[in-house]
């Protein structure tokens, strides 16, 4: 007794999902191009904004506080500018992540 004859409508329609549900797969892992789908600010690049003035200074990496948070609830996009004159970009709307201190990635305030 075969588990799965292939002989049959039905094993030919269970082959057929499996090699649809891979090749879905395989192109969305491989194929597709998803970079407009993501924030992704090159260094050094203006921000954009008004921003948010915290009283710490920037050192790189994720800091404790979620400065960006102020933007959750409004219609500005936001960056944080933080006392040592570097600033990092705030998640573009409607996100309020802190997207460029978490990802190390600066800006250029526009003062």
């Amino acid at each position: 007794m075969s588990i799965l004859d292939m002989q049959t409508g039905y094993g030919k329609a269970v082959l057929i999902l499996i090699t649809a549900i891979a090749v879905t797969l395989c192109y969305e892992s491989f194929v597709a191009d998803k970079t407009g789908s993501e924030f992704k600010p090159k260094p050094n690049q203006p921000c954009e904004g008004t921003p948010i003035e915290v009283d710490y200074p920037y050192h790189g990496g994720m800091l404790g506080p979620h400065a960006c948070e102020e933007q959750c609830d409004t219609t500005t996009q936001r960056y944080v500018l933080y006392t040592n004159g570097k600033a990092t970009q705030c998640q573009k709307l409607p996100g309020c992540l802190d997207w460029g201190e978490d990802q190390g990635v600066t800006c250029v305030p526009s003062r």
